[in-house]
């Protein structure tokens, strides 16, 4: 069983650089580099977490598209466990196109995708109950999942006695009151906030 389960949002991220004017409307720009790489609360803790030699789960949705299969192989590059990764037909998945300017400034055209699709009847339940920790990456940021659904999916495993951390998204709120009812530590970009 994993050490640490990251349960929240996946995101690929489509970027291009340098863009310092966007091109006039129905116009073509040419640019010097396109790429693309995997983002996300979730993921970016991750794959950190396994870079440092902790072993983790990720859990979410994607969707059965190009950008899901992309995320799951990158994820199983890190040796992290997807098998809570939930796959929808519902929607794409979650993607961010990255204009980065030669300054290094970006500009971001978020689209939610499959993260508006998480539901607690599409999670492991026994997964969320066995780690030490339970990384909840992203809230607030997940529309289907934020508030009462997200605070089931934690108090069924701070029950379970596993240690649970809220990670907000910033210029949001700090959770619906049942949902701090279930958490052991909050986290918004930096600032820890000890309950």
């Amino acid at each position: 069983m994993p050490q640490v389960v990251c349960l929240g949002i996946i995101v690929a991220d489509i970027w291009a650089r340098p863009i310092d004017k966007m091109p006039d409307k129905g116009r073509l720009k040419l640019t010097e580099e396109i790429g693309i790489g995997l983002g996300g609360h979730a993921t970016n803790t991750g794959r950190c977490l396994a870079i440092l030699g902790m072993d983790v789960a990720v859990m979410g949705c994607v969707g059965q598209d190009g950008l899901g299969d992309f995320a799951l192989e990158e994820l199983d590059s890190h040796g992290i466990d997807t098998s809570g990764i939930y796959r929808t037909d519902a929607t794409g998945t979650s993607a961010t196109l990255v204009f980065i300017e030669s300054s290094g400034e970006r500009s971001f055209i978020h689209a939610v995708g499959a993260d508006g699709e998480i539901r607690p009847e599409y999670l492991d339940i026994d997964l969320v109950k066995s780690p030490e920790l339970l990384y909840m990456a992203g809230a607030l940021a997940m529309p289907g999942f934020d508030g009462e659904p997200q605070a089931e999916v934690m108090a069924e495993a701070k029950q379970a006695g596993v240690t649970t951390v809220l990670s907000l998204k910033p210029a949001k709120s700090a959770g619906t009151t049942r949902q701090k009812m279930f958490v052991s530590f909050f986290w918004t970009r930096g600032l820890r906030l000890w309950r």
